[in-house]
């Protein structure tokens, strides 16, 4: 939930909670006022009653009631409610009366006298409907304003949280974001500036680190490989071709290692943002074709399956991709063994037969992490892998079943 509707949610609820507990305070209020003057407009009526009693006249006030009872009746007081017909409405009216016995003039006098309720459930549905659709236009407004001022008291937040989220450490230049009044938001982006921009010197740094010494050790690595090619030319010993050769296989894996590296930390970076639309299925044929020599060799049989596929994505990258999949495929499938290459309009799969590994499937997409010991392995490739999908928004599965390893790349 966004955090502007969260907080009008909540300013409507407050509202609303506060809103029927005045409500309700003010109708308690309101009748209590009303019954109280009711209970005041009986006692006046009779002590006007009584009053003119003493003086020796019949009052007569309107639905009011005066007997001669025995001075054995003794002196009593109630206030009470009745129902009293009206011919007019031709309906019951509800009333309020009060009856008391006393003695005037030596004579006991019982004496009731009525008011109606002035109609109170009428007025009571009345102020209701009133109190509810004043309540209801302060809630939307109140709700409207609340919802507009925090979404211009916001405004600077939302645009820097959009900023940053477009911000990658590749840009040209360190973010800049948008500056406000509000002295908490400028602290954040004050802070969030000054982390950026270290972020970003930092990465510059380490990108240009990276650059120079994968471009610095491919001259000494180049040297060194053409110096033992010279040396295998000449009449060595026995002993001492196997030194060259042990040093050719170490300066081949050290190369191989320097361009892994390199290649995952573009990767990581995003340099490759060129994407275009190809047949993913010719691309894999062609990856196919080119290692059917190696399979032969290792006498496994490689099988291919797939649909036309039109993809929009980095080619070099599909093609890394496949080559490495393919490659890790071959090392781990035992002689005489199968592999299969499946392409369908949501998914690419490679299986191969062998027998299940020590690493855990959180384990077999990091970096320099093998199920054994390998001079022809740096253990990058799959770890090359996971970050071709990261980077195209694909999704790599493994998972070993059947004496067979899976995996599966899904592109939706």
């Amino acid at each position: 939930m966004k955090l502007l509707h969260k907080t009008t949610l909540l300013y409507l609820l407050a509202t609303t909670l506060i809103l029927i507990a005045a409500g309700v305070t003010l109708m308690l209020v309101l009748h209590k006022l009303v019954d109280d003057e009711i209970n005041e407009e009986l006692r006046l009526q009779y002590d006007l009653a009584t009053e003119m009693i003493s003086k020796g006249t019949m009052p007569s006030i309107p639905l009011s009631t005066i007997e001669v009872v025995s001075l054995a009746v003794a002196p009593s007081e109630k206030l009470g409610d009745t129902l009293v017909y009206d011919r007019v409405q031709d309906m019951e009216e509800e009333y309020k009366y009060l009856r008391k016995t006393d003695v005037i003039n030596g004579q006991n006098y019982r004496i009731m006298v009525m008011d109606s309720h002035l109609g109170w459930q009428e007025f009571t549905n009345t102020i209701a409907w009133v109190f509810f659709g004043i309540a209801v236009l302060l809630i939307a407004a109140g709700a409207a304003i609340n919802y507009l001022a925090a979404r211009t008291i916001w405004q600077p937040f939302f645009k820097n949280l959009n900023t940053l989220k477009r911000f990658t450490l590749s840009a040209p230049l360190p973010v800049k974001l948008r500056q406000s009044n509000i002295r908490e938001f400028e602290e954040l982006r004050e802070v969030l500036e000054e982390m950026t921009q270290r972020s970003w010197q930092e990465y510059t740094t380490l990108r240009e680190f990276t650059e120079n010494v994968s471009h610095e050790t491919q001259t000494p690595l180049a040297i060194i490989r053409s110096k033992l090619d010279r040396l295998s030319q000449y009449p060595v010993s026995e002993e001492m071709a196997a030194h060259i050769v042990h040093a050719k296989s170490g300066v081949e894996r050290l190369s191989r290692l320097n361009k892994s590296l390199l290649l995952l930390a573009k990767l990581e970076n995003r340099t490759f943002t060129a994407k275009q639309e190809f047949d993913f299925c010719l691309l894999i044929q062609a990856q196919v074709e080119q290692m059917e020599e190696l399979f032969a060799l290792r006498e496994a049989n490689l099988s291919l399956s797939c649909q036309p596929l039109r993809l929009q994505a980095n080619q070099y990258l599909c093609e890394t991709l496949l080559s490495n999949l393919l490659a890790n495929a071959l090392k781990y499938t035992p002689a005489a063994g199968a592999v299969h290459v499946s392409l369908t309009a949501s998914e690419l799969t490679v299986s191969n037969t062998g027998p299940e590994m020590e690493l855990s499937q959180e384990q077999l997409f990091r970096r320099f992490k093998k199920s054994h010991q390998s001079n022809t392995s740096n253990g990058l490739g799959l770890a090359i892998v996971k970050e071709i999908c990261t980077l195209h928004g694909w999704r790599i599965l493994y998972t070993y079943e059947e004496s067979q390893h899976v995996f599966t790349v899904k592109f939706k």
